[in-house]
């Protein structure tokens, strides 16, 4: 799966074709289909990879007495290296779009469930009072729609880890960009 992952990063899921693949995993195309049906299964296997870290994730912080901005500060950071490596980049640059319909709702599924979850966080924070009131479904559209963006430009030899870059992006959103004059 990581040698697909890369490849289809590098070139596009469209333009990678089984063959590709093959060659770069040194093994004929037939035996690939020994493991696979399909590019869709090997595509749909990468991106459940990617969101299966996520929910690792957030399965840590059922148990965690932080508040809510810590618990989005932490599952934030943690997506941030999901999506900067192999199978995370695939899920963000390559998208759901390119997926059969049937795989694609299955994955759906699992993102709108992440999607609840950090609207969850946003809302938790806004009763303990870590977050300002805010509408917590537009507040996760925008973080989410900021950190996939690091996946189109991140590389791994950059100056910055995919923390710094969390923490930089993160900083951002909690404090805003205007000088506080009170």
């Amino acid at each position: 799966m990581l040698t697909a992952a890369q490849a289809f990063n590098e070139k596009g899921f469209h333009k990678t074709s089984l063959n590709d693949i093959a060659n770069r995993l040194n093994v004929t195309k037939p035996t690939l289909y020994y493991y696979i049906k399909d590019k869709d299964d090997i595509l749909f296997e990468i991106q459940r990879k990617a969101l299966e870290e996520m929910h690792k994730a957030l399965d840590k912080l059922a148990d965690c007495e932080q508040n809510g901005l810590s618990k989005l500060n932490y599952i934030l950071t943690h997506y941030a290296n999901v999506i900067t490596g192999d199978y995370g980049r695939c899920l963000v640059l390559i998208g759901m779009r390119a997926l059969k319909p049937q795989s694609s709702e299955k994955l759906m599924q699992v993102r709108r469930t992440l999607n609840r979850e950090v609207n969850h966080l946003i809302t938790s924070g806004i009763k303990d009072g870590s977050i300002i009131d805010c509408d917590p479904k537009l507040t996760t559209n925008a973080l989410f729609g900021a950190f996939n963006w690091i996946s189109h430009w991140y590389q791994p030899n950059s100056s910055l880890s995919p923390n710094e870059i969390s923490k930089h992006y993160l900083s951002i959103f909690a404090n805003g960009l205007a000088v506080n004059n009170s």
